[in-house]
């Protein structure tokens, strides 16, 4: 079963990004509309992630319950060999809602004058991709389609077989922060991040791959679904100022280290015909790696108040990445991602006591290279553009927002690619993420 493990390896971080990586690009409703341009801001429930130092910019506790809905929009095209059979491959996924409803909860305790501690719970990553199986029939048998062309009985066969392929991932994380204020312009703070992950992967594959040919009847059985459910607890710490350099501006600076989760569950491989091929415990470990960010904010007059940042993510500590292990045997995949430093830019300007309104721009390079592409990780060079608004009656707060990420389509040659990783071909996303909140300030 190790070849299947192989040939599945990079989809231990498939679809794990809404953006580029293993992160959601700006958790918490306000952060999203301001282009997650948020460090030296931090003053809602969503401080705890962006940065600790901020829980002295908010008073009292804080419930919300927000809701983000990312809908990936992707394309794919690709032309197999002819030693493959030569098919042609043109998929889009599905237009599917990938609802992260989030209850977020932030204790905000005032011990004295100087020192605060909070308490807060959200969903800092989740996103899926599902494509049309029949749209990918040439991967799940190449073999037999490269002997039965279009249009004959076997290759009518395949292209009814719509074998999944799809990714899930979700994230929710619990955050104990606490936050210090040294003098009139200096806040420091600290938080330790405790992270539960839940996975699902599934696609189809070839059968051939995993059990000797000579075993297998004459026709129509290369094909299979593989499919593994895992979930898993990792931990992590953050770290962050905020420095009130004049009454106007506010530089900042926050980081989190590194953070695995364990991830295990069970996997298995079965085919319509033959049924279960194998059926066993899985493994895996997934790393969010270290970041930093830091910028600052302008406070341009009473109502209007800007930001711009840059924020960096340590991927190529991920270059060697332990995928899977079951029977006492391991797989590693080398991604050979990049370092990615993503440029933020946001703004809120407040109409009234009541209304607020904001926007925001931000720059996400890709992190992973064309030769470890694959159509289940939305992995491309993007330009983000939100907006949002935010109403205010006595203790509660309305936030909405809507983010829309264009993605560069990205056309990668058979040759350019990692053997038994990469897929060739024409990648395209753009990714659409409206979200709503509403918060209740004690």
């Amino acid at each position: 079963m190790k070849k299947t493990l192989t040939i599945l390896a990079i989809l231990a971080v498939a679809s794990a990004a809404w953006g580029n990586g293993v992160a959601l690009n700006s958790p918490g409703t306000k952060a999203l509309a301001m282009g997650g341009a948020f460090i030296s801001i931090a003053d809602d429930y969503s401080a705890p992630y962006w940065n600790p130092a901020g829980l002295q910019n908010s008073e009292g506790m804080q419930l919300t319950f927000f809701l983000t809905d990312v809908i990936p929009m992707a394309t794919y095209k690709y032309t197999m060999p002819a030693a493959a059979g030569g098919a042609e491959i043109d998929a889009e996924t599905e237009m599917n809602h990938y609802l992260a409803p989030n209850f977020a909860f932030l204790w905000n305790c005032k011990l004295n004058e100087k020192l605060r501690m909070g308490l807060s719970f959200i969903v800092p990553a989740g996103l899926g991709a599902e494509w049309d199986g029949a749209d990918l029939t040439g991967f799940n048998g190449p073999s037999i389609l490269g002997e039965n062309p279009p249009g004959t009985p076997l290759f009518n066969q395949f292209e009814t077989n719509k074998y999944k392929w799809e990714s899930q991932i979700g994230v929710f994380n619990i955050s104990l922060s606490t936050a210090y204020k040294f003098g009139e312009k200096l806040n420091v703070g600290g938080a330790f991040h405790l992270v539960r992950g839940t996975m699902v992967m599934k696609r189809g594959v070839s059968a051939v791959s995993n059990i000797d040919p000579a075993t297998m009847p004459d026709e129509g059985l290369l094909d299979s679904q593989y499919e593994d459910e895992t979930d898993g607890w990792g931990w992590g710490i953050g770290f962050g100022f905020q420095y009130m350099a004049t009454e106007k501006i506010t530089f900042a600076a926050a980081m989190r280290t590194r953070m695995t989760v364990g991830f295990s569950g069970d996997a298995k491989v079965t085919n319509s015909v033959l049924g279960t091929l194998a059926d066993y415990e899985f493994d895996r470990d997934i790393t969010w790696p270290l970041w930093v960010g830091g910028g600052f904010s302008f406070k341009a007059s009473e109502k209007l108040i800007l930001a711009a940042e840059a924020q960096w993510s340590q991927w190529s500590e991920t270059e060697d990445y332990l995928i899977g292990e079951h029977e006492a045997e391991k797989d590693t995949l080398t991604l050979l991602w990049d370092d990615a430093v993503q440029i933020r830019f946001g703004g809120e300007y407040q109409v009234n006591e009541t209304l607020a309104l904001r926007g925001g721009f931000y720059i996400d390079p890709a992190p992973g290279p064309d030769e470890t592409q694959v159509i289940l990780i939305p992995n491309g060079d993007f330009l983000g553009f939100t907006f949002g608004v935010g109403y205010t009656v006595n203790k509660l707060t309305f936030d909405a927002t809507i983010e829309y990420l264009k993605g560069t389509e990205r056309d990668i040659a058979d040759e350019d690619v990692l053997e038994d990783v990469g897929m060739p071909g024409k990648h395209g996303i753009n990714i659409l993420a409206p979200s709503f909140a509403i918060t209740y300030k004690f």
